[in-house]
């Protein structure tokens, strides 16, 4: 069974993220995937604090050790993002900016969310996880009122479910570089 890791980027404390995060959950394990739940605002990693350039892969600091094994023990990623001000949220581009060599070739499905789908923070997202050579496969992007309330009411519609079983599907297919 490959390893899924499911990232909730948003820290805010009135946040639905991990709600998106669950219903990622629900239709991940249905296709054979074991969940590993990566919540930011339970990782919580200070503002980049390493000497050393993450390319180097010396890493001084335990919460990165620790953040780095994370991201390198799961076969793929789904990173659950909010769309603010047309962008994504600070805390996912600091976990990213941590790290080099673990997001090469690393497979990442996005899903975004908020009132027009997020297409904003997942291109955005996309742009910086390509630029450190991870694996973009697909973005699914939840719109409030149709996908989801505001409150986190999960009511996602056929085509987005469906194209999260594909990229899903996808990922499990992908070979991970050998390091």
């Amino acid at each position: 069974m490959k390893k899924l890791g499911i990232v909730v980027s948003s820290t805010r404390p009135a946040r639905i993220g991990p709600k998106v995060a669950q219903w990622a959950t629900s239709v991940a394990q249905s296709q054979e995937w074991e969940v590993e739940l990566i919540d930011l605002a339970q990782l919580a990693l200070p503002f980049m604090d390493e000497v050393d350039m993450p390319a180097s892969g010396n890493y001084a600091n335990q919460h990165t050790i620790d953040w780095a094994a994370r991201v390198a023990g799961v076969d793929a990623l789904v990173i659950v993002t909010p769309q603010y001000n047309r962008s994504f949220p600070a805390p996912i581009k600091n976990a990213i900016d941590y790290l080099f060599a673990e997001w090469h070739g690393k497979p990442i499905t996005l899903i975004g969310y908020g009132w027009g789908g997020a297409p904003d923070a997942t291109q955005g997202l996309t742009l910086v996880l390509e630029h450190v050579k991870a694996k973009v496969i697909d973005s699914v992007n939840l719109v409030f009122n149709t996908d989801l309330t505001t409150e986190g009411e999960m009511t996602v519609t056929e085509e987005n479910s469906d194209r999260l079983r594909l990229a899903l599907d996808t990922m499990s297919q992908q070979e991970q570089p050998v390091a």
